[in-house]
């Protein structure tokens, strides 16, 4: 980021998505020794603050594959990249909202391997 140039807050939103997010991975390599970002309801994630500024509604009720993002490895949508998500799983056994897991359990979601049947 010693490179980038310096932008307000509103110069950042303005950015396309591809560059935000790589501003914001950017930032997490240099001042959080490349960890994920740590958010809460005061401190949202940057690319979430970025979808409620510029993003458009999702066309999907639904989506098959929940992704994580990309700065703070918090699951969102993969094609509009909200995070306002409700990721379910059916790992053990039942369906059920991952958000109620243990972090050793969304762990061992996050460690599977997924493939595509053809």
């Amino acid at each position: 980021m010693s490179n980038s140039q310096i932008l307000s807050t509103e110069e950042l939103f303005a950015l396309p998505k591809n560059e935000f997010i790589n501003r914001c991975k950017e930032w997490c390599n240099e001042f959080n020794d490349g960890q994920p970002m740590k958010t809460n309801e005061d401190n949202p994630c940057p690319v979430h603050a970025w979808v409620a500024l510029n993003g458009k509604k999702c066309a999907h009720e639904t989506v098959a594959n929940i992704a994580q993002c990309p700065v703070c490895d918090q699951p969102m949508c993969p094609d509009c990249m909200n995070h306002n998500v409700h990721q379910l799983s059916r790992v053990t056994g039942y369906i059920s909202n991952v958000s109620g897991w243990n972090a050793a359990k969304r762990q061992e979601l996050k460690d599977r391997v997924q493939s595509d049947i053809k």
